[in-house]
């Protein structure tokens, strides 16, 4: 467990680049599962995952292998996003892009989906998948996030992997860790933070579920929703199956309010 913990906060710390300028203005803006999010209080991205987590980059090595910049990455209120629970693992490369290697650790891997590393078990089998600058598409994982990585069977041919394929097929970090994208999760904080997100945008048929992370009570009502009151921990679910905006509230603290959007 401890080493897990010293993990996370390794993570949350080596992605400590300036990503947006810190007077960057925080908006209430609209989210949906697999945004990018961070704070003006962070220099940290994180990935907003269906489950109603955020999982973050550990460094931008690893973040450029998914986006080219960082003009898509949403600033919300700090507070906001520490509202919003840690995922249980932290980004990793996406699969085809790189090959790594582990500090501690003389052999080359590729990435398959989820996070899984192949040996490589030749020079002239990493330069046929790779081609002559094979070399060059290595990059070294820093042992403290290798927790974060599982070792699978080893490449013996090049037939048993194909970097493009890889990529292709694992066009988001939601694929890469098999999340579901017909649900999503929104975290109710305290008074102050409200429902997060405030806004959310989801494809119909998508079912959402209110986690209490607060000490205190609330309630989720709207229009052909009530949950009635939800205790600490507790959750309330509910199906979107029409197209609309959906505006809802806490009927115990009703200066907290949220939408709802449900879009095709």
């Amino acid at each position: 467990m401890m080493k897990r913990l010293l993990t996370f906060i390794a993570g949350i710390a080596v992605f400590a680049t300036s990503v947006l300028p810190t007077s960057a203005a925080t908006t209430d803006v609209a989210l949906s599962p697999g945004d990018l999010i961070t704070s003006n209080q962070t220099q940290a991205v994180y990935y907003y995952a269906p489950d109603g987590r955020r999982y973050v980059f550990p460094n931008e090595k690893t973040y450029f292998t998914w986006y080219p910049d960082f003009s898509t990455v949403k600033v919300i209120d700090h507070g906001r996003l520490s509202t919003l629970p840690l995922g249980r693992s932290n980004v990793t490369y996406r699969p085809g892009v790189k090959m790594v290697k582990i500090t501690t650790d003389p052999r080359t891997y590729v990435v398959e989906r989820g996070g899984i590393l192949r040996h490589v078990t030749s020079e002239e089998l990493a330069k046929t998948l790779y081609g002559t600058n094979w070399k060059d598409k290595i990059e070294d994982v820093p042992d403290a996030f290798f927790s974060n990585y599982k070792v699978g069977t080893q490449i013996d041919t090049a037939s048993q992997y194909s970097p493009a394929d890889v990529t292709n097929t694992t066009a988001t970090i939601t694929q890469d860790k098999s999340f579901d994208d017909t649900i999503a999760t929104i975290s109710i904080g305290n008074i102050s933070n409200g429902f997060v997100p405030k806004s959310l945008t989801i494809k119909k048929n998508t079912r959402v579920t209110w986690v209490n992370r607060d000490i205190a009570d609330h309630t989720v009502t709207g229009t052909g929703f009530n949950s009635g009151n939800i205790p600490a921990d507790g959750e309330f679910s509910y199906t979107f199956k029409n197209v609309g905006s959906y505006n809802y509230s806490c009927s115990i603290h009703p200066s907290m309010t949220a939408t709802i959007n449900v879009v095709e």
